[in-house]
């Protein structure tokens, strides 16, 4: 007799038709399993237009992402865009059963610039601690949905923009006592922002490699090392724009910007708008500080 323990699976799918069309942000689906042999495999390359956020709470499975297997286990989530290359399935000689995890499955033109954003700091296969605000509210989704509350296409939407903005809010949650290196890479990167360092001499300065540095930097912080520093420019460039009559070629200079020309476009591909513009634009709107 097989000690085998069967799947379960306690899956919702929501299709409304009290909605906008097309809905900015969709709930296509949100559910919670454990799952326990091989037949459980799906391959994204033919699947529709989505993406998938599954949290592991138990047990692990494997996703392969550019090829190379990632084990899953608890605490690590995945998001992927759909139809894509990778693979997630539950591997029975390898993967600790059972897999119990909990997932949401999204569409809409409004997601793909949070999961850019989510992935571009954090990358596909990220890292929660089970009483992280991301899973709660991702348990809770599952929660509402077994229960019939979530009753139409408005509600599912404010779930959902609800959720991609917890998880790219880096400021959620993060410990108060960060590791040594980071602090200290902050403190360097404060220091000297004013001049033009780049982050390989700040890894070098503080005897890591540049790559290290990076990783746990983003480990810490759930932000790239390198967008610190640019943040770190662009508020005191924002300062100078706002309360004084500095021209954009000192004010680039004084943030440890090359030149005028660089600062404008890096100022602009973050801010979306050229310093000039937002200094006539604040101006004209009365502003006393802009946070960035």
């Amino acid at each position: 007799m097989s000690g085998k323990t069967e799947d379960v699976c306690d899956d919702y799918g929501f299709h409304f038709l009290d909605d906008v069309a097309p809905a900015v942000m969709e709930l296509m689906a949100a559910g919670r399993q454990s799952r326990n042999s091989s037949s459980y495999y799906w391959d994204n390359i033919s699947r529709q237009e989505a993406f998938l956020f599954q949290y592991t709470l138990g047990g692990s499975g494997t996703v392969e992402i550019e090829g190379k297997p990632v084990a899953v286990e608890k605490g690590t989530a995945f998001f992927l865009k759909m139809p894509g290359e990778e693979r997630y399935y539950f591997d029975e000689a390898k993967n600790a059963a059972p897999w119990e995890f909990v997932y949401v499955m999204l569409r809409g033109m409004g997601v793909e610039p949070y999961y850019e954003y989510a992935v571009s700091r954090l990358g596909k296969v990220m890292t929660f601690p089970e009483f992280h605000p991301v899973v709660k509210l991702l348990l809770d989704i599952h929660c509402k949905a077994r229960n019939g509350l979530i009753h139409n296409g408005f509600t599912a939407s404010s779930e959902v923009c609800r959720f991609l903005c917890l998880l790219c809010d880096k400021s959620v949650c993060r410990e108060n006592r960060l590791p040594g290196l980071i602090d200290s890479a902050k403190t360097y990167m404060e220091l000297h922002y004013k001049e033009q360092i780049t982050l390989a001499q700040a890894a070098d300065a503080l005897g890591v490699s540049g790559g290290h540095l990076s990783r746990e930097f983003v480990k810490a912080t759930g932000e790239q090392a390198i967008h610190y520093l640019t943040r770190l420019r662009l508020e005191q460039a924002v300062r100078l724009l706002t309360s004084t009559e500095m021209n954009t070629e000192e004010i680039g200079r004084q943030c440890g910007f090359l030149d005028g020309n660089y600062f404008g476009k890096v100022f602009k591909k973050y801010m979306r708008i050229s310093p000039g513009r937002f200094r006539r634009q604040a101006r004209e709107q009365g502003f006393i500080s802009v946070r960035v």
